[in-house]
């Protein structure tokens, strides 16, 4: 049986536009950002002073989900081109390749701008916090709020 040669160009333009346009997706830089997992998570708040703030490079990280996202996606694709053997090779070949290619996307969309605050709190203990820079521009001797929780720590106005 002969599989249709004209869906397996629009599959692959639909695959490759949605990992695409995943890398598009932005946050707002007015408002301070916590991730969804921290909703009704209770955190200790400290006053603290800035002493510091550098910025830094965040390195995108790899997870099995943009691996298998990838891999997935590359699969099916590969899986159109040709028959019997043929199929079964491109599928492979594919899922080999959306692999590689959804580890890099998700390298690049998990990696951005940072900042290190080193901050002092009122009892004198010094922490270093690093996070997303999101445009706040803290300035040295700014009193500012130090949230600690389950996620880890953050420095927020």
């Amino acid at each position: 049986m002969q599989k249709p040669s004209f869906l397996s160009l629009p599959l692959l333009f639909v695959s490759s536009a949605s990992l695409c346009l995943s890398g598009c997706v932005t946050e707002s830089s007015d408002l301070p950002s916590y991730p969804v997992s921290s909703r009704g998570q209770a955190m200790q708040v400290f006053e603290v002073v800035i002493m510091s703030a550098n910025p830094v490079a965040l390195r995108g990280e790899s997870s099995v989900v943009g691996v298998g996202a990838g891999a997935l996606a590359g699969g099916i694709a590969g899986s159109m081109i040709g028959q019997g053997r043929a199929s079964a090779l491109t599928a492979v070949g594919g899922a080999l390749a959306g692999g590689l290619a959804g580890d890099a996307i998700e390298r690049k969309v998990t990696s951005g701008r940072g900042v290190e605050i080193m901050v002092r709190t009122m009892s004198g203990q010094t922490w270093s916090v690093v996070q997303k820079d999101h445009g706040e521009r803290f300035q040295p001797g700014e009193h500012v709020r130090m949230l600690v929780g389950p996620q880890g720590r953050t420095i927020s106005r």
